[in-house]
């Protein structure tokens, strides 16, 4: 009998995990760039995209259910898996539906590119074992079978990557990789269903009962999913709808945050909630302001660093990664960039914390009305890169908001919640170096792949020069804050690239 894992070995586990994850997405998403026409690229991540916003709905929160209902479960465990799988399979069935009577059709109108709706019609298999294979994370972490876990998913995303691939080196269409989606996502969906069978053992059948149970707890946590992805998903939307299926392809690739956010601020969450609610039964609020301004700070010493090469080296990196038909990616990309310092802190954490989750919600709704209203007129005037600029103005927005029900949580003030002198500080002090690696670029003339490396090296060495002689931190502090949140990272979630 194997010796249960520890706490850290589980984290470090799926924080392997998640950083596979996004390699082989990044992976994935420069091949197909490489290997298929822009206008097939196009329309490729516009099908994934409109499943994308539509599975949230139909999922409703509902996999992660499981996470309240399985843990110390002994009259009808497997009952209760069963009850969760029925569900989704019922909402990968209703995708179908909506396809039948006409959904694709539609959104090929609006996307003004007849090509998506044949190609949805393939995501039917795909959402039918695609939904229930989204609740093995929820399963197998709450009866404690993190290693098969990790296993599975490791193995599922390597798959992915190969199936999607060798898709497009056969036939480099948008049609083999949508079709490449729907194979995979059968051939791991009924390995996911068995994992999840063995490990719930018991007899039990789904009930009417058990269904509607776990639906009424997923439905807050769907609308909430709902929402952040809308949010996140609503800019490729609006280009889509407004804009060439060539021009959606080079924004969309470069329409994206930095997959080091996930690994330092999505960490942070697992890391300070517990604390801070300590602090709030104990009435200790000073505390709570406290910890989140140190973790804001650290995390604002990697991230803003980050930002600043993005800006510098934007067109090589869209270039040698996913070669020159996407140098223009580079526009959205560094206008996503400018919104990693306010990334450096996970606003809805406090109120999480006090039990004000209410409002976490009512910021997203704001943030997404804010996106709304301004990505129309903002790709119409300016084009598709407008709808980054509308993301960057909602997200700053819903930051915005979360201030002031924090504030009046905590007994202080929107401003006394951050440390606005170390904002200031880190901002200048990673902008610095900047300057002159800039002129440097001006004067470098070499291939893409020589600028970035050197550009990168000699801003690196820039950062770490200064930030030695300011205080901020030294190397070995920078690593191991790394190293403290990678052991704290959450499960990864399957997808597709």
């Amino acid at each position: 009998m194997s010796r249960p894992l520890s706490l850290t070995v589980k984290a470090l586990l799926l924080a392997s995990g998640k950083l596979l994850t996004a390699i082989s997405t990044l992976l994935a998403t420069a091949t197909l760039t490489r290997l298929l026409p822009v206008e097939e690229y196009g329309t490729h991540r516009q099908v994934l995209l409109v499943f994308a916003m539509v599975s949230p709905v139909l999922m409703m929160g509902v996999p992660k259910a499981l996470y309240y209902f399985l843990p110390g479960e002994t009259t009808r465990p497997r009952g209760v898996l069963l009850d969760n799988l029925a569900v989704l399979t019922l909402g990968g069935a209703l995708f179908g539906l909506g396809i039948a009577v006409g959904l694709g059709d539609l959104v090929a109108d609006r996307f003004d590119n007849p090509a998506v709706s044949p190609l949805l019609w393939l995501l039917v298999p795909y959402a039918l074992f695609f939904f229930p294979q989204q609740a093995v994370s929820a399963c197998l972490m709450a009866v404690d079978k993190v290693r098969k876990l990790v296993l599975y998913n490791v193995a599922s995303r390597l798959l992915l990557v190969v199936t999607v691939i060798v898709a497009a080196v056969i036939s480099p269409t948008a049609r083999a990789t949508v079709a490449a989606n729907a194979l995979w996502s059968a051939v791991v969906g009924v390995p996911a269903i068995v994992l999840m069978l063995r490990a719930v053992g018991g007899a039990g059948r789904p009930t009417q009962a058990g269904m509607a149970q776990q639906l009424r707890f997923g439905i807050p946590l769907g609308l909430a999913s709902l929402l952040g992805v809308l949010s996140l998903q609503f800019d490729k939307f609006i280009v889509s709808s407004m804009c060439s299926t060539e021009d959606f392809a080079v924004y969309v690739t470069g329409a994206m945050e930095v997959p080091l956010i996930d690994i330092v601020t999505g960490a942070i969450t697992a890391v300070v909630i517990p604390q801070l609610t300590v602090f709030y039964k104990t009435d200790r609020l000073d505390q709570i302001v406290s910890l989140w301004q140190r973790a804001m700070n650290k995390a604002l010493l990697i991230l803003t660093p980050v930002m600043f090469v993005v800006l510098l080296l934007g067109d090589e990196l869209m270039t040698v990664v996913f070669s020159a038909r996407y140098t223009d990616s580079s526009v959205p990309l560094r206008i996503y960039a400018l919104m990693l310092p306010l990334r450096s802190a996970v606003y809805g954490s406090v109120l999480m914390a006090t039990d004000n989750t209410r409002y976490v919600t009512l910021s997203a709704l704001v943030g997404l009305v804010v996106n709304v209203a301004l990505s129309w007129l903002m790709v119409w005037l300016f084009g598709a890169n407008g709808a980054a600029w509308a993301t960057c103005i909602a997200v700053y927005a819903v930051a915005g908001t979360l201030l002031f029900p924090m504030a009046r949580v905590l007994k202080t003030t929107p401003r006394a919640l951050v440390d606005w002198g170390h904002v200031g500080k880190s901002l200048l002090a990673a902008g610095l170096p900047a300057a002159p690696v800039f002129a440097l670029g001006a004067w470098l003339e070499a291939p893409d792949l020589v600028r970035l490396v050197v550009m990168g090296a000699a801003y690196g060495l820039g950062v770490i020069v200064v930030y030695r002689q300011t205080g901020l931190a030294t190397p070995r502090q920078l690593l191991d804050f790394l190293r403290r949140r990678g052991r704290q990272a959450p499960p990864p979630d399957a997808g597709s690239p």
